[in-house]
């Protein structure tokens, strides 16, 4: 598994004990500082965002790709090619590397045979434009980081170009940072997108995780 940020962990959601507390509890006083908790923690994620551009991912994720077609040359070829799953912000770069996409150089053709995301973030509607290679879609209803109008977008740009693609919509569970389940051990609030494996006290995310995972896993079975 590639490292998208050079070493540089995205910022831990973690909140002191005492917040945890407010969390619990219903004061004016308590939501308040919560509210600024999170709006703190909003800030440090969107400069971090901002420190790992396409730019700067990319070239990483090319070294990879050259690095499986020499070290695992038999597999790759016996395989037809490489192929990719992505969670999160990882997700939309699936996206772009199965995309015929215009560079310095001209057009390149896509880097992988086939891929899956999960609750993709930071994807737009024009990620979409060029793809040229099958996609699965594991997405989350009302997802603020991976809206409607961006996934519908998506889903008629794939119609549009005959590609072949599915997308699923797992209601009642959550992308990430911004939802619940979360744990609360030892002042740390610990939040995951539904689709990783994770410790969910609510079995029907339990439940989606599962499903969801097969539904990767035998879409890059079949391809």
């Amino acid at each position: 598994m590639p490292d998208l940020f050079d070493g540089d962990p995205a910022p831990n959601s973690s909140i002191s004990p005492e917040d945890g507390a407010l969390e619990q509890g219903s004061s004016i006083l308590g939501q308040v500082r919560l509210r600024a908790v999170e709006a703190a923690k909003s800030f440090l994620i969107d400069m971090w965002l901002a420190r790992h551009t396409e730019e700067k991912v990319m070239p990483s994720l090319l070294k990879v790709v050259d690095g499986c077609k020499e070290t695992y040359a038999d597999a790759v070829t016996a395989s037809g090619g490489i192929y990719a799953a992505g969670y999160c912000i990882g997700g939309r770069y699936v996206l772009l590397l199965g995309s015929e996409r215009q560079t310095r150089a001209g057009k390149i053709a896509p880097f992988i045979k086939a891929g899956a995301l999960a609750h993709g973030a930071s994807v737009t509607p024009d990620d979409f434009k060029g793809l040229k290679v099958p996609v699965s879609l594991v997405c989350v209803e009302n997802d603020p980081l991976f809206p409607d109008e961006v996934r519908t977008a998506g889903e008629d740009a794939m119609s549009n170009a005959n590609l072949e693609h599915e997308v699923q919509v797992y209601p009642g569970v959550p992308h990430g940072e911004s939802h619940n389940p979360c744990s609360l051990k030892g002042g740390r609030l610990t939040c995951a997108g539904f689709a990783v494996v994770g410790e969910y006290q609510d079995t029907s995310i339990k439940e989606a995780q599962a499903q969801s995972y097969d539904q990767m896993l035998n879409w890059l079975k079949s391809h």
